[in-house]
């Protein structure tokens, strides 16, 4: 009996011999994985470029490797498992040369995902390190942004819990498969981003965390954002390797400036060097990243339309009257930073109001972000 399609995916992904790419070339050769099951020796060969001695490993797989109990134990652990066919498969990855043939998800994907911001950097920050990710963790979600990253520990860590405790999504890539915990003190933290977000991994269930997996998952993470933020790392930082990959997909590229007295200022210090934005604050990366803003603006429109109507004037909120009494005391226009010293709020309440009042035409921003009064 042939193979189903979602059978067929997981079994070219548990094979020790198969790579995505040798996998998708050999999908898109035949026109489906079930087909490779069916073929023979000489066309897998002909088709992969590969010796016969693989090929035959490839269809002897059918009666070695268990697909069925792969595919039991992940619908026991509460995982969708999905292929680029289905539609909740992440567009964003589809781009990719060497995209994921399955993907086991645990929560579940939003369609505002596509606006997602990564941050990533070492196991060890210091306590600069750990409050500059809170704060630009808080800032993004705040705004609506889901933030991106890999559940090590470290800055990894500390930006789930970020976003969680603000309120907002979160997404977790792992370089494990899902039948592993790691690193084993954020199992709990693992199961609250699947509430709220999504657990991600392209690992068959029982590929325990090798050291040469998580560059594999660094590229996911960094194909799921619309941009890369490196808050801290050293010479050896996987974050470096993030980095590339998404400048290598076209994104952007940001880093935290740090002490220069610190090695785990090397990594931001050597990619600002190589042309990446410093960044001190979410409204940088924003400012940089057109469809991120388009969609922010696009988003607070939204909201406003649905909160008045054109025959009531629109009412303003204690962030927003605060914003037009200070405005109206400089004719010169009051900068963002200062605005937001005297205003004292989060940056993202802060954003979404002078988003909002220039909407409404309440507002103008000028260069070096300074607003007047309209």
């Amino acid at each position: 009996m042939p193979l189903s399609e979602i059978k067929s995916r997981v079994l070219l992904n548990m094979l020790p011999e198969m790579g995505v790419l040798r996998a998708n070339k050999l999908i898109s050769y035949f026109g489906s994985a079930s087909k490779i099951f069916s073929s023979t020796t000489e066309e897998i060969s002909a088709a992969g470029e590969l010796n016969a001695n693989i090929s035959n490993k490839i269809l002897a797989s059918v009666n070695e490797i268990d697909t069925e109990k792969e595919l039991k134990k992940a619908g026991e652990l509460g995982l969708q498992v999905l292929i680029p066919e289905n539609d909740n498969y992440p567009q964003q990855l589809k781009v990719l040369p060497d995209f994921p043939v399955v993907l086991y998800v645990k929560g579940k994907f939003d369609k505002n995902d596509i606006y997602s911001i990564a941050i990533v950097g070492t196991r060890e920050p210091t306590e600069y390190g750990k409050k500059a990710t809170r704060k630009f963790s808080e800032e993004f979600a705040n705004l609506g942004v889901t933030v991106v990253s890999g559940l090590a520990r470290g800055v990894d860590t500390i930006a789930h819990n970020q976003a969680l405790t603000s309120g907002y999504r979160t997404i977790a890539v792992l370089g494990n498969g899902m039948n592993f915990h790691y690193p084993p003190e954020n199992q709990k933290l693992e199961e609250e981003i699947c509430k709220c977000g999504a657990v991600v991994s392209e690992f068959s269930l029982n590929t325990p965390p090798e050291r040469f997996n998580f560059p594999k998952r660094n590229r996911l993470i960094a194909a799921l954002s619309l941009g890369t933020i490196v808050i801290e790392g050293n010479d050896k930082s996987g974050a470096l390797i993030t980095a590339k990959f998404a400048a290598e997909q076209g994104k952007d590229v940001f880093a935290v400036p740090g002490d220069i007295f610190s090695k785990y200022s090397y990594a931001p210090h050597f990619l600002i060097k190589q042309g990446a934005k410093l960044v001190d604050k979410a409204e940088d990366v924003i400012e940089e990243i057109s469809d991120l803003y388009d969609w922010l603006k696009l988003r607070l429109k939204i909201q406003e339309e649905k909160k008045h109507t054109d025959d009531i004037p629109s009412l303003l909120n204690k962030v927003e009257e605060k914003i037009m009494q200070t405005i109206d005391l400089s004719a010169e226009g009051v900068n963002i930073d200062r605005l937001q010293k005297q205003i004292c709020c989060g940056f993202g309440e802060l954003s979404e109001a002078l988003i909002s009042l220039e909407l409404r035409k309440r507002v103008k921003s000028l260069p070096g972000k300074v607003y007047i009064k309209i």
